[in-house]
């Protein structure tokens, strides 16, 4: 799971250094024609079967990690931001030294080896993995409980969408990932053009916040998942307190990142410490969806993935808007702004409407199917009452 996520970070990091290469910085009027189609293109075909690695992943989550032990499972999904680490600096020495082509042909290789991998390894439940235990599979499905249905289940949608714990987290999700985009796809341009670092460097050292990131993820989902075994904490208290370093922490970093102005070191510093901070979302909104509902946990992220995905296009335009006349301090000063207020009312929101319970609609289809069943024995007593009434009237009258 940790290297599937890394993969699936590796290629639109890729793009996202390589297309700065491959273009010329001081032309002012885009080029159009064959090449440019060609581009955008490919670069979509690319990216959306990545849509489905994270909603896929966390649907195995549900059917193989005890509860207890979620957050472990959920930290491996930051293998993401170390797969940015991992194409920041190998992407830099490779396009400085072989060329940008070189940059497509090497990732691409390395993510077919490791597809290879993954569909020999992995398999959907306990009960078909091949050389499981005995022990490990009783084990597995005993923590897990019935909370997680084995049938195929209509998605409730309007229950969803009428859910106040759900769509805070949809809220939480998408500044989770308002901080992610900003720093993966805006980070190597703020530490290039306005710290004023050149591209090996600039590269590696916007991988370092990505790796502090990973290193502190990994603290927090082992400290999570120990309170929630000794129930120091109740599961919602678990999840509003650890909002306080996943989304109220980076934005008060991002903030300070910005009024230290060029000083390099401290704005690396406070960039690196928001994303080690972030590194708590594997116990907060990360995981969140699988506590409201694990029968549905692959679509609840598919759906929060969506939203997740705005950021992604929103920040370059607004990050364009604000730089168009001048690209300095003052004006990445305003996105900062944004970002932090977007991490803070998340925050203020789920302490208000968040929850870790099980939502009612996590068993709608079962819900609807023992209503049917009631309705069917109603209709079937009332016909069996009908069917002895007529023959007792068909006795007298033979009488």
């Amino acid at each position: 799971m940790f290297l599937a996520c890394m993969f699936s970070y590796v290629i639109r990091t890729n793009l996202s250094i390589v297309i700065v290469a491959m273009v010329n910085a001081t032309a002012k009027k885009g080029r159009k024609g064959p090449f440019c189609s060609d581009l955008l293109s490919n670069s979509t075909k690319t990216v959306i079967p990545d849509s489905a690695v994270y909603p896929a992943l966390h649907a195995m989550i549900a059917r193989w990690a005890p509860p207890t032990e979620k957050g472990m499972f959920v930290w491996t999904m930051q293998g993401g931001p170390f797969g940015a680490f991992v194409t920041f600096t190998l992407c830099s020495l490779i396009i400085s030294s072989l060329g940008w082509h070189a940059a497509y042909y090497i990732t691409s290789g390395l993510m077919l080896v490791f597809w290879l991998f993954w569909v020999w390894l992995a398999y959907d439940t306990p009960d078909v993995h091949p050389t499981i235990t005995e022990e490990e599979k009783t084990y597995i499905k005993e923590q897990i409980g019935t909370s997680v249905s084995k049938q195929k289940m209509a998605l409730p949608i309007v229950a969803m969408a009428t859910s106040p714990p759900f769509l805070v987290l949809l809220w939480a999700h998408f500044a989770n990932m308002w901080g992610i985009y900003f720093l993966s796809t805006n980070g190597p341009k703020y530490t290039l053009e306005i710290l004023g670092l050149d591209m090996k460097s600039g590269g590696f050292l916007t991988g370092l916040p990505y790796i502090a990131r990973l290193g502190a993820g990994a603290l927090f989902a082992a400290a999570g998942d120990a309170i929630r075994k000794r129930n120091v904490l109740s599961v919602l208290w678990i999840r509003k307190s650890f909002m306080i370093f996943s989304h109220v922490g980076p934005g008060v970093a991002l903030l300070i990142m910005t009024y230290v102005e060029c000083n390099a070191i401290a704005a690396m510093s406070m960039m690196i410490l928001a994303l080690a901070l972030n590194g708590a979302a594997c116990q907060t909104s990360l995981q969140n969806h699988q506590d409201l509902a694990p029968n549905f946990a692959g679509s609840l992220y598919g759906i929060m993935n969506v939203f997740g995905s705005i950021p992604g296009f929103v920040i370059p335009a607004v990050v364009g808007a604000l730089t168009n006349h001048h690209n300095g301090v003052e004006e990445w000063r305003w996105m900062f702004w944004i970002s932090a207020i977007v991490f803070f009312s998340a925050t203020v929101l789920f302490w208000i409407l968040g929850s870790a319970s099980i939502q009612p609609w996590n068993d709608y289809n079962k819900n609807v199917t023992a209503n049917i069943g009631d309705e069917e024995k109603k209709i079937n007593e009332t016909n069996g009452k009908e069917v002895a009434l007529q023959s007792d009237e068909e006795e007298n009258e033979r009488l």
